[in-house]
């Protein structure tokens, strides 16, 4: 049976960083819609906090789905402007999950100044409500330039971090190959096949075509 993920973005709309970084909230669920792709990709199983759900609830949605891992996604503040760099916190059994996450991210280049950026934390309701094996990541600071510039100028690299630590914890293979962004259209598009001689073989081709549930036809 494959691992339920429950992704939780931050619900904190209040707290606004510096410059044109505007809200944790809006921010974080940014993060997310990147890094949801490459999980698809990979085929990691995931369920996503409703943005309409605040955090004291998602635990108990978490449990109810009977969610293997909790992975809360926030930005940091308090540093004064001084701080940068990720930090990623545990419950128990999410240390490989947050030593994960902080080496992806590190390998991207992010610039840290912290002392430690792995640390155990029973406090936070986050790690200690959900039955889930749990980690919050606090992604980067957004209080600091330092931070809002990868948050905001390296949010893809941060994204495919992230999703490379879910990846590998989740027990996948990680594939490089890029999700398809191309958008969807009602156009449609008409191949000729080609030109026959004969028109019993013209007549098999537009057969096979309409099994397979494609528009064919005979033209002269």
């Amino acid at each position: 049976m494959a691992n339920l993920w429950y992704l939780s973005p931050s619900d904190q709309n209040e707290n606004i960083g510096i410059g044109s970084y505007g809200n944790e909230m809006e921010q974080m669920n940014k993060l997310l819609d990147a890094v949801i792709p490459h999980l698809e990709r990979c085929g990691v199983q995931f369920h996503r906090a409703s943005k309409s759900l605040g955090i004291s609830k998602r635990p108990a949605e978490s449990d109810k789905l009977n969610a293997r891992y909790y992975l809360a996604l926030h930005s940091n503040a308090g540093g004064g402007g001084q701080a940068w760099g990720p930090i990623a916190f545990y419950y128990e059994g999410g240390k490989s999950l947050a030593e994960k996450l902080i080496a992806e991210l590190k390998a991207t280049g992010q610039k840290s100044n912290r002392a430690s950026s792995v640390q155990q934390n029973k406090n936070l309701f986050e790690l200690n409500a959900p039955a889930a094996t749990a980690c919050l990541l606090e992604v980067d600071f957004h209080d600091s330039q330092t931070g809002v510039d990868f948050l905001v100028n390296h949010r893809a690299d941060a994204a495919k971090a992230i999703a490379k630590a879910i990846v590998a914890i989740d027990g996948r293979t990680w594939s490089d190959a890029e999700p398809d962004t191309a958008p969807q259209t009602d156009k449609l598009y008409r191949v000729q096949a080609g030109a026959f001689a004969v028109r019993a073989n013209a007549e098999k081709l537009v057969a096979q075509l309409k099994k397979d549930g494609y528009e064919a036809f005979i033209t002269q």
